[in-house]
């Protein structure tokens, strides 16, 4: 039971409204009430309510009434938004047909650069998200330079837990090279993950400081920088320069220990 107007403004925000739709519709809720006593009761300027209740009006969450008193808003049904949920559902069914559809003649046009060095540059956690994802291609075997988890890339532990199921969907091994407490024991709850694909050997820094992530599958080396605030990604696509940093891993894998995290 969601008890908490913070909890129910967050959870909202979830479904899509922005934070000022969603405290404008909670409070709609509550009763009918004019754009005037909305800015009063909310904190929102006047002038932005009136655009925020525009916004709402056209998502069928928001009606307005008018009686001899003057105008006022009424919230719609709760249920309401469930309705756009299917929706958006569905849509979502549509664009994965569609991707599913185009992805193959994409590829295709994509195939010229492949003997070519390519680089391609990424920021932000949507950016990392991008970056990781192109990761779940691995065919073989992933190796990671790690400095960290899923999670401190995209500050999200949902979507790092589902691309770890993903991962085991897939069915590629992953090797990590870490420093010594670099990464928590329980950092996954997946057990799949852990006991199936994944293993680790750490290496002191004294031999190797590990400060970002660079993990290297395929023909491609992914680097992963995230220091104050800053996150920034760099995705090298070159079958000579994977095949070196392969060399490099596996001349420290060599010396790093079998130990617990």
């Amino acid at each position: 039971m969601l008890n908490s107007k913070d909890t129910i403004l967050e959870q909202l925000r979830t479904l899509g409204l922005s934070r000022e739709e969603a405290k404008v519709y909670v409070e709609l809720l509550k009763e009918p009430n004019t754009h005037l006593r909305l800015a009063h009761a909310t904190g929102i300027n006047r002038t932005k309510i009136y655009r925020l209740a525009d916004m709402l009006e056209k998502r069928s969450l928001v009606a307005k009434r008018t009686d001899d008193r003057g105008t006022f808003l009424v919230a719609a049904d709760p249920s309401t938004l469930e309705v756009q949920l299917v929706t958006q559902e569905e849509q979502l069914k549509q664009r994965r047909e569609a991707f599913t559809a185009l992805l193959p003649a994409l590829e295709s046009l994509q195939k010229g650069e492949a003997s070519q060095f390519v680089v391609r540059t990424y920021e932000g956690e949507e950016g990392f998200k991008q970056m990781l994802w192109h990761e779940l291609k691995t065919k073989g075997e992933n190796l990671i330079f790690g400095s960290g988890t899923i999670d401190d890339l995209v500050g999200d532990e949902r979507w790092a837990e589902k691309h770890r199921a993903i991962s085991v969907q897939t069915n590629y091994r992953i090797r990590e090279l870490l420093n010594p407490g670099t990464k928590s024991p329980t950092f996954t709850l997946n057990k799949d993950f852990v006991e199936r694909l994944y293993r680790h050997r750490i290496i002191g820094t004294d031999a190797l400081r590990l400060d970002n992530q660079t993990a290297v599958y395929n023909d491609t080396v992914a680097v992963y920088h995230w220091r104050q605030q800053q996150k920034v990604g760099v995705e090298i696509i070159s079958e000579t320069y994977a095949r070196m940093m392969r060399d490099v891993f596996e001349h420290f894998w060599a010396i790093a220990k079998d130990k617990p995290l």
